[in-house]
């Protein structure tokens, strides 16, 4: 039985990591002016054109927030190329914010960050502070320190304050799952009744926001019938249904048809192609990709996160507690159909990114399995300095310019601190030198909250932690040769969308360097300013 000072301070934990998550997402804004990232871009002008102008076609928007090549076209009119989900649940939440704030003019205006902050930050924070108290219900060992890792150790952190729909789906996800249980133990049928339709809804909208997601929502809707409870099942039916058949009527709208999808009217060529190709884009699974997906030195899940890694065994020591079978059953199925379904993706590596985005919406899983291997005192330090080496790792990345391409080889090392020894500093609302010194104390005081929650063993832990430090302190100096195009891009990237390199020095100086007749090709093609 815990004492009640064990369990405030558990609580304490749980409110420190989900605090310092909130406060990173407000302190550094997403923007990085002049740069419009397309995969926000395209939703942001599926709200504004239907807002401002009573129409999906964004033909009018995208002046205001960006043109890009992430857009379809019918009818002669574009529209946005992705899944419509989290567009249309922000619309109604733009149009409340446009009683404060006026009409934006470009992509960076306050109204966009706060419609982030609200539709996409306010729901990972829910998500985070119920996968706590699921931890606890459970008595899961080192609850704090495994969800300190994965708010602020996995993409989850950047994500999570962008208009991209991979953070959003993930909280959506595991809010439905959680309802589920919630409904599962509640005793009123009325009550039981709406938390399995609200669950329903909410995976749903998931699976409208990005659609490989559908899988999670089936799997959802099985899961609810767990117990052989087939009103339990109509009830989560119900609340998908709902969402999927806002999307029938979006597609109606917007492509002549409601079995018509955004990606089947693809305006650039080159994604209009992958799209053409297998069911929607997707192939046979590959195992290559696979490898990719967890080892890659720009996008590895176990590389960028090696915490997760803990989920294997996890998932055998669960199977072997027979605790929460159903859920056990949704984690491990989800996780794997998941990840095999992304292996048959040949655009795995989602272009300029950090880590692996398409995979966030299986973390939450992921690490609920993970909880299932820190019984022993070994495994827990161990796991310990894997959850630092993670969270020092996401918040380097956040502190500066985290989109970086496929061949820049170890982003921390040759991207992230690269960018941030040269002055390249996150936009934030408090000057670069103190906004750095707010996120690595918030970061600090969450994590020494998580060890604090763990009593006397927390002591102990914290010398894993300060083996995490020390081997992200050695990879950050081990930097791997870096290619001269991706020497090429990180130069001009530095020039053009940072105030770091004024008369850029560095792409002068990497344009010279060019000794090939493939690089002074390269090289030439680059506008020097």
């Amino acid at each position: 039985m815990r004492s009640s000072a064990a369990a405030l301070s558990e609580r304490r934990a749980g409110v420190a990591v989900v605090a310092a998550f909130v406060l990173l997402s407000i302190l550094f804004s997403g923007f990085f002016p002049p740069f419009s990232n397309p995969n926000e871009a395209s939703r942001l002008a599926t709200v504004y054109a239907f807002v401002e102008g009573g129409t999906f076609q964004i033909d009018a928007a995208l002046p205001v927030v960006g043109d890009s090549e992430d857009k379809s076209i019918s009818g002669g009119h574009f529209y946005s190329n992705k899944a419509p989900g989290l567009a249309l649940a922000a619309i109604p939440v733009y149009r409340l914010l446009r009683a404060v704030f006026p009409a934006p003019r470009d992509p960076f205006a306050p109204i966009w960050f706060w419609l982030r902050l609200v539709v996409v930050t306010l729901p990972c924070a829910i998500a985070f502070a119920r996968m706590h108290a699921m931890l606890l219900r459970r008595r899961a060992p080192g609850a704090g320190l495994l969800l300190a890792a994965t708010a602020l150790g996995t993409p989850l952190l950047f994500y999570g304050r962008t208009f991209f729909s991979h953070a959003w789906t993930a909280a959506l996800i595991f809010l439905a799952l959680d309802l589920l249980g919630e409904g599962e133990r509640a005793s009123v049928r009325r009550r039981v009744g709406f938390l399995l339709w609200f669950a329903g809804l909410l995976a749903g909208w998931a699976a409208i926001s990005e659609y490989p997601v559908a899988i999670l929502a089936g799997l959802l809707l099985v899961r609810s019938a767990a117990r052989r409870s087939w009103s339990h099942a109509a009830f989560f039916g119900l609340g998908l249904a709902l969402p999927l058949l806002l999307l029938l009527g979006y597609d109606a709208i917007c492509f002549g048809s409601p079995f018509v999808l955004s990606s089947a009217r693809e305006a650039f060529p080159q994604y209009s192609n992958l799209a053409g190709r297998g069911l929607f884009g997707f192939g046979l699974p590959d195992p290559r990709v696979a490898v990719a997906l967890l080892f890659h030195p720009a996008r590895g899940l176990l590389l960028f996160s090696p915490f997760l890694a803990w989920s294997i065994p996890g998932f055998v020591g669960w199977a072997k507690s027979r605790e929460d079978r159903a859920d056990w059953a949704w984690c491990l199925g989800a996780s794997v159909l998941f990840f095999v379904a992304m292996c048959a993706y040949p655009n795995w590596h989602g272009g300029w990114t950090l880590g692996d985005r398409y995979l966030l919406p299986i973390v939450p899983p992921l690490a609920l399995a993970a909880s299932h291997a820190l019984s022993s005192p070994r495994s827990r330090w161990l796991f310990a300095a894997a959850a630092v080496f993670s969270v020092g790792l996401h918040g380097l990345a956040c502190l500066t310019w985290p989109h970086v391409p496929l061949d820049l080889p170890w982003p921390p090392a040759s991207g992230y601190l690269w960018f941030l020894t040269r002055g390249w500093v996150a936009p934030a609302l408090l000057p670069a030198g103190a906004a750095v010194v707010a996120a690595i104390l918030a970061t600090a005081l969450a994590v020494a909250a998580a060890f604090a929650a763990e009593g006397a063993p927390g002591r102990r832990l914290a010398a894993g932690g300060l083996l995490g430090l020390a081997a992200l302190a050695v990879s950050l100096r081990i930097s791997p040769p870096v290619p001269y195009g991706a020497r090429l891009w990180r130069a001009e990237t530095l020039a053009k969308l940072s105030s770091a390199d004024p008369d850029a020095r560095e792409l002068r100086a990497v344009v010279a360097s060019a000794s090939t007749p493939e690089e002074r090709r390269r090289a030439a093609l680059v506008r020097l300013p």
